[in-house]
């Protein structure tokens, strides 16, 4: 599999901290909160902020779709202490990807870090009331946000008290996944292995055709199909299907094409080095075949019943990039 690494707490950075304003207001008496959906949210704080239960208000309302149980959705958020005035966590820049998640499924089971948490709660806040489109902003204390994970050391880590005021502004964006690509164009170059396709879906690696890698090869990438869309920044979440199979391997070692579509974070360390290299730049829409020497792979070690040192080979359907 391609992912080899759980992504940390998020870090980021929040609004200028004023001087020395230690009096407490309201909710959004205490912030003002400016920037378009799908850009990052200025948040100016002229007060600390208290808050009790959850709250919650719509400061735009998308011209979307309405949510069902059940939607896919992209989302980006911002988390911010209202005792501190600073950002604990933010995923609007390319230091974190947004998050993609299921109107009304709850919290993960077991949550990875401080953003899976949040996003855990935001399935449960973000629901049939909502528009895709639409920056929603939630008040409420520690407790009310975090239930049995306010004390937990993920939150002290970013100061965030226990009884702190917290403002949670999330923007439901209006992007959906790419169903699929309709090709079976084969490719080019020497270095690539050819497709398999079974009723139209890429199932194999045939490496009959193909270059073998050399010791001192570097990652490469090519484009079979080009796509039209978005091009991939670093922090993207980006939704892909893929096939991997090591050089001259009897069959692949993992894919996705007959499961649900695989998301994560690129850029950000959570693939193997060589998706992080070479999936960057390319456009939505694209079906991309990589190869990834061991340096940019799992290098010496054996992997999932993957030999140490091998050259692997994916082919990516790049399906949305948020």
């Amino acid at each position: 599999m391609p992912l080899i690494a759980v992504s940390g707490l998020l870090a980021a950075c929040g609004s200028d901290v004023p001087g020395n304003g230690l009096e407490f207001s309201d909710r959004l008496d205490a912030v003002t909160i400016e920037g378009d959906v799908g850009e990052a949210p200025t948040i100016e704080w002229t007060n600390r902020m208290s808050a009790g239960g959850i709250e919650t208000e719509t400061l735009v309302e998308g011209d979307g779709e309405a949510l069902a149980d059940g939607d896919k959705v992209f989302v980006n958020f911002a988390l911010a202490d209202g005792f501190t005035r600073e950002t604990a966590v933010d995923t609007f820049g390319e230091e974190a990807p947004a998050v993609e998640m299921t109107v009304g499924s709850g919290p993960a089971a077991e949550p990875q870090s401080l953003g899976d948490v949040v996003s855990g709660f935001l399935s449960e806040q973000i629901g049939t009331d909502v528009t895709r489109g639409s920056r929603i902003v939630i008040t409420g204390d520690t407790n009310a946000v975090f239930g049995d994970l306010a004390l937990s050391p993920a939150l002290a880590e970013e100061n965030i008290g226990n009884e702190d005021g917290l403002l949670l502004v999330a923007d439901v964006l209006d992007v959906e996944t790419l169903p699929g690509i309709e090709s079976t164009d084969q490719p080019g170059k020497k270095w690539m292995p050819t497709i398999t396709y079974t009723e139209g879906v890429p199932t194999a690696l045939d490496f009959e055709r193909a270059t073998a890698p050399a010791k001192d090869d570097k990652s490469a990438a090519d484009v079979v199909v080009e796509g039209d869309g978005d091009v991939v920044e670093k922090g993207d979440l980006l939704v892909v299907n893929y096939l991997g199979q090591a050089y001259d391997g009897k069959k692949p070692f993992d894919e996705s094409f007959s499961k649900e579509p695989f998301s994560t974070g690129i850029g950000l360390g959570s693939v193997v080095a060589g998706w992080d290299k070479l999936l960057v730049g390319q456009k939505v829409g694209s079906r991309v075949m990589l190869k990834i020497p061991p340096a940019d792979g799992y290098g010496d070690q054996e992997q999932n019943g993957i030999p140490a040192k091998s050259t692997l080979y994916f082919v990516v359907d790049i399906l949305a990039a948020v």
